[in-house]
């Protein structure tokens, strides 16, 4: 099979424009840490450039085949892969594009077809998340589950890093879930896609997509709304500074306890740990006067707008 196969087609790229994908079900619902609602929504309108892929991405599409293989032998249960789009039998703009349907095999539990999810992705970003899936993925799945019409599906996880199959995880119908996500997803298309209504910005990335630039010399007369949210932002900075001391202050207190130990520990689960480690790290002044060409050879300028509260 050509390699080029495997990736996505740019027909398929801009078809997703049309309509909300499984993986864009956590984005709309403000669940996904790498996009958001106006992020998407931007993309969607041609006002931001989609998202390249990355070699991640392709790593990923590459690997499906090997991952699928895997869940079939672990399981001894068949599978095949569909290459049409799932439509919703009532909205056409809500879609599924499935990795993998897994054939019914009443032997192995599974009476009907059902979807097979592949996933990568690396061990330091499960432990970020206490050892859980992203709760991004059971929306997707669940997402899946609700177009397709599927009892259940499964989930096979393999991380890059340490080159570990996780075992596959079934995941059963929730019609609750399924019904919440479905209403809040035909809100948002009709809001912001049909009627245009930008979403709100959510993070720091967002308003600086929205205002690149200040004008010099522009000013903005403070109204009453201004000023209370201005207040409210120096009252929380005031109750930030005072948790920040506290907690600075029982981080002393058992680093004290501790002394020479590396770890607390109760029960064998480990509290808290004060390792030593040794960091070499590059002194750019020092670099700087002893290089200055090759200093500014590789300088890069970045554009951002600082925010100061006087």
């Amino acid at each position: 099979m050509n390699i080029q196969q495997l990736l996505p087609t740019q027909d398929w790229k801009d078809e997703r424009t049309n309509y909300i994908g499984g993986s864009e079900v956590a984005t709309i619902l403000g669940e996904n840490p790498y996009s958001t609602p106006l992020q998407l929504w931007l993309r969607k309108r041609g006002a931001m450039p989609p998202i390249e892929d990355s070699d991640i991405m392709r790593f990923g599409n590459f690997f499906e085949p090997i991952l699928a293989l895997h869940f079939e032998q672990t399981t001894g249960l068949r599978t095949r892969q569909i290459s049409k789009t799932y439509t919703h039998h009532k909205y056409d703009f809500l879609r599924a594009n499935i990795d993998r349907q897994i054939l019914a095999n009443p032997e192995k539990g599974i009476i009907s077809t059902a979807v097979l999810e592949l996933k990568t992705t690396t061990s330091h970003r499960l432990k970020a998340l206490d050892g859980e899936y992203p709760i991004s993925w059971l929306f997707q799945l669940q997402h899946y589950i609700g177009i397709t019409g599927y009892e259940q599906a499964y989930l096979q996880v393999y991380e890059r890093d340490t080159c570990i199959f996780h075992d596959p995880v079934l995941i059963k119908r929730d019609d609750d879930l399924i019904a919440e996500n479905l209403s809040k997803l035909i809100s948002w298309w009709q809001i912001h896609m049909i009627k245009g209504k930008q979403p709100e910005p959510i993070n720091g990335e967002d308003t600086l997509i929205l205002y690149p630039n200040s004008h010099d010399g522009k000013v903005l007369e403070a109204s009453p709304k201004e000023l209370q949210i201005y207040e409210e932002l120096k009252q929380v900075r005031s109750r930030k500074e005072d948790f920040i001391k506290q907690e600075e202050h029982l981080k002393i207190k058992l680093k004290n306890r501790l002394g020479h130990h590396e770890r607390i520990v109760a029960g064998g689960k480990s509290l808290v740990s004060w390792k030593s480690n040794t960091q070499n790290r590059l002194d750019t002044t020092a670099f700087k006067s002893a290089h200055p060409l090759l200093y500014k050879k590789y300088l890069t300028q970045t554009k951002t707008r600082r925010f100061l509260c006087h």
